[in-house]
């Protein structure tokens, strides 16, 4: 991936996309993400949680053919109740 100033980011696909995902229920996003990604290979890791324990910070990783899937798995996400923001 290559940015050019003001342009947008040159991706080429298929590649491997990592969302990082802020949730303030860990069991439940697992739970939301397995429906979601079906048969399809991803890992979700556990990155970091805030001092209080409230919000949990985890890292998807998954393997996506083009553009419109990269954005249908982002739009996904974040329609899951639990999730507060996804990058």
């Amino acid at each position: 991936m290559q940015t050019f100033g003001d342009r947008r980011p040159e991706i080429s696909y298929p590649c491997t996309w990592t969302y990082r995902i802020i949730c303030t229920d860990e069991a439940a996003l697992r739970t939301a993400v397995v429906a979601l990604m079906g048969a399809s290979e991803h890992t979700l890791e556990l990155v970091g949680a805030s001092a209080t324990g409230r919000y949990h910070r985890l890292e998807l990783r998954v393997h996506v053919r083009d553009e419109g899937e990269r954005n249908d798995i982002f739009s996904a996400l974040g329609q899951i109740t639990v999730v507060r923001f996804v990058l």
